[in-house]
């Protein structure tokens, strides 16, 4: 900082803020910057150099205040030499001020189109990520289906394995059970026997 702004007060300060403000907006108009050329302000070193001194516009902090965007267009071609002699030609001039009247007409149509492709692709995005999540969510729910008849076979499995001991257990306990009949058949057979031989003697 310069010692000039060093003692510049808060009020000086906000005044120059607007008056660069404004006039970096007017840049804007080739018509103007036309005007400054025929007028030799570009013949200046001092005014030159006081055009690189407002590039600090270009910074975002400082852009966001700009109505005319397109003046920083021009303030970037206004350090070039070539263009500061161009422009005092009134044809020149005519021919940009065409170009930017045209830009101005279609940039509406331009940005509303571009917002919608942008729109369009952020909401395809979205739903490209939905469809994953969803394929995610069945391909779990599709092993947990597949794990769940194994469970329900080693469950039969076990309740005929349990059917089969059972069985058994009953063909063992009939096959003791008839074995204790014949044993009781014999022994009552034995005795019938005894007694008729007792009756006999």
């Amino acid at each position: 900082m310069n010692s000039y702004a060093a003692i510049e007060s808060e009020e000086q300060q906000k005044r120059r803020w607007q008056i660069e403000l404004e006039f970096v907006q007017c840049l804007s108009n080739p018509n103007y910057l036309n005007f400054l050329a025929q007028r030799g302000f570009f013949k200046d070193q001092s005014f030159i150099n006081y055009l690189k001194y407002l590039q600090y516009w270009k910074e975002p902090d400082y852009a966001k205040y700009l109505m005319y965007p397109m003046c920083l267009y021009f303030l970037d071609l206004l350090q070039y030499e070539h263009f500061r002699r161009e422009i005092v030609n009134s044809q020149c001039c005519k021919f940009i001020d065409d170009q930017a009247i045209l830009q101005w007409q279609h940039y509406t149509r331009k940005r509303i189109k571009l917002i919608e492709n942008v729109t369009a692709a952020h909401q395809q995005q979205q739903q490209q990520q939905q469809q994953q999540a969803n394929g995610g969510e069945a391909a779990t729910g599709g092993e947990a289906a597949a794990a769940t008849p194994n469970g329900n076979g080693a469950a039969a499995t076990a309740d005929g394995s349990q059917q089969a001991t059972t069985t058994a257990s009953q063909s063992v306990q009939g096959q003791v059970g008839n074995s204790q009949q014949q044993q009781q058949q014999q022994i009552n057979g034995l005795a019938t026997g005894a007694n008729v031989k007792l009756e006999l003697n």
